[in-house]
C-alpha cells in the first residue's frame, strides 16, 4: 500500500469509527445507528493540524498539533491523533489495515448533542472498545454527564464500565428531559 493510500483510508476512517463507537454505546436500546447511514452518504473528511508524519515501514500516521477532524456533524479535536495499521500483504486500501487509533491531549469528540472528552481516547479495532483516560474523562448527552477516572465503551455489546479510584469516584447527572430526546 503506498504511503498516500494509506494517509487516504486512514483519514477516512477515524471520524467514521468514533462515530459508531459513542452512537451505539450511548445507549442500550437498538436504534439505527445514523452515522453508518451517513458513511456512504458523505465519504469526505476535512483534517487540518499543524504536522503530518506518515512512518510506512512503522505502520503508523500521526497528526501532531491543534487535530481538527470534521465529517458531517462529526468532529475529533486533539493535540495529536495516531493511528497504527496492521501488516498487509494485500495492496487494498481498505479501513480493516487500521489496528489502533490513539489520540491524546485534550481530546474531545462531538456528534450532534453527544460529547467525549479525555486527556487519552484510544481505540482498537478488533475489540471495538474505546478506552477514554486522563484527570476527567467525561461522557455527555444533553445535560447529562457521566465521568469518572476510565471509561471503557464496549461496542460490540453496548456497555459503557465508569471505573474510580482514590481521588477520583464516579459521578453522574441524569436530566429527565434527555431521555425524552430521540
Amino acid at each position: 500500500m503506498t504511503t498516500v493510500r494509506c494517509i487516504i483510508s486512514l483519514i477516512v476512517a477515524a471520524p467514521i469509527i468514533l462515530s459508531a463507537i459513542f452512537a451505539s454505546a450511548e445507549s442500550s436500546a437498538p436504534q439505527p445507528n445514523p452515522f453508518l447511514t451517513q458513511r456512504t452518504a458523505s465519504r469526505f473528511l476535512k483534517v487540518i493540524s499543524d504536522k503530518m508524519i506518515a512512518e510506512q515501514n512503522a505502520g503508523v500516521v500521526e497528526f501532531i498539533g491543534n487535530v481538527k477532524a470534521t465529517q458531517q456533524d462529526s468532529t475529533l479535536v486533539a493535540d495529536s491523533v495516531r493511528i497504527f495499521l496492521k501488516a498487509s500483504e494485500s495492496k487494498q486500501d481498505n479501513l480493516s489495515n487500521i489496528k489502533k487509533m490513539v489520540a491524546t491531549g485534550n481530546v474531545e469528540y462531538t456528534a450532534g448533542d453527544r460529547k467525549a472528552m479525555a486527556d487519552k481516547a484510544v481505540y482498537t479495532i478488533a475489540d471495538e472498545v474505546l478506552v477514554l483516560t486522563g484527570k476527567a474523562p467525561k461522557l455527555l448527552t444533553g445535560n447529562s454527564w457521566i465521568s469518572g477516572k476510565k471509561i471503557t465503551l464496549f461496542r460490540l455489546d453496548g456497555r459503557v464500565m465508569v471505573e474510580s479510584d482514590r481521588t477520583k469516584r464516579v459521578q453522574a447527572v441524569f436530566d429527565a428531559q434527555d431521555q425524552k430526546r430521540p
